[in-house]
């Protein structure tokens, strides 16, 4: 590459954080994860990631290889990478989107870590079986909220030993989710939902009478076998439903 020339504006940046496979990795999948680049897209050549980057083909390859192995992306000999068609389902399915769900309501949203502290897996953590006793966890206490009062209510399980970096990491910045899935494929899913009863503290942040009844969504994420997120969510009964909709029919006028 000539001196003047400047390398190709492909609108990926990295992190700066481990090998660069890894890096190119999570920006794609960034990319992918946030409906920036939705199904179909035309992803970078690898010769323009190599220029863009400063590495080899080899190394860009790796990145592409193993998000076309999580099912993200779709390569074919001289078609190019694209977006997978699957994706955007894959990527939502048992996701709920609170942030979603409070902005449609017209109120401005906001999310606040009201607690952060890291344990060893054990009995603080017994609700979230799946992962080894001793294994280093982050706990997040937190509230999704409209206009600034809490909605619903988040207590948050994030093994370090799958993501080291969320102990340093600014979740009010970039939320959990978000910030997983950019780095983690989700590669296996189990929801739970339940009702229970509202303890004083949920109560007053809830502001609902306590003993009132809650919807609880209960969400445990892997990748690759390894456990990485086990997520509660706390909603006021009496103002919250969940909706699910099933129609064979569809599938067979498609």
């Amino acid at each position: 590459m000539d001196a003047d020339t400047q390398p190709p504006d492909i609108g990926l940046s990295l992190d700066g954080q481990g090998p660069l496979f890894k890096q190119i990795e999570r920006a794609v999948r960034s990319e992918i994860l946030s409906g920036r680049w939705p199904s179909g897209h035309r992803v970078p050549s690898e010769h323009s990631l190599m220029e863009a980057f400063s590495t080899t083909r080899a190394t860009v390859s790796k990145a592409l290889s193993k998000l076309t192995e999580a099912g993200l992306l779709e390569r074919r000999r001289r078609h190019g990478t694209r977006v997978a068609s699957t994706t955007e389902s894959h990527a939502v399915l048992g996701f709920l989107d609170v942030r979603k769900d409070i902005e449609s309501k017209g109120r401005a949203y906001s999310y606040k870590v009201l607690r952060k502290r890291e344990v060893a897996a054990g009995a603080q953590t017994s609700s979230w079986l799946a992962v080894e006793v001793g294994t280093p966890i982050l706990i997040l206490t937190a509230a999704h909220c409209g206009f600034g009062k809490p909605e619903v209510l988040e207590e948050r399980y994030i093994s370090l030993q799958a993501a080291p970096e969320a102990s340093m990491t600014d979740f009010e910045k970039e939320m959990p989710n978000t910030w997983l899935l950019a780095r983690l494929p989700c590669t296996r899913l189990r929801h739970t939902i339940r009702a229970e009863a509202a303890t004083a503290p949920q109560a007053t942040l809830l502001g609902v009478a306590e003993q009132s009844p809650l919807l609880v969504s209960l969400r445990q994420t892997w990748a690759d076998e390894m456990p990485v997120t086990w997520v509660k969510l706390s909603y006021p009964g009496a103002q919250n439903e969940f909706v699910g909709e099933f129609n064979p029919l569809e599938s067979l006028s498609a």
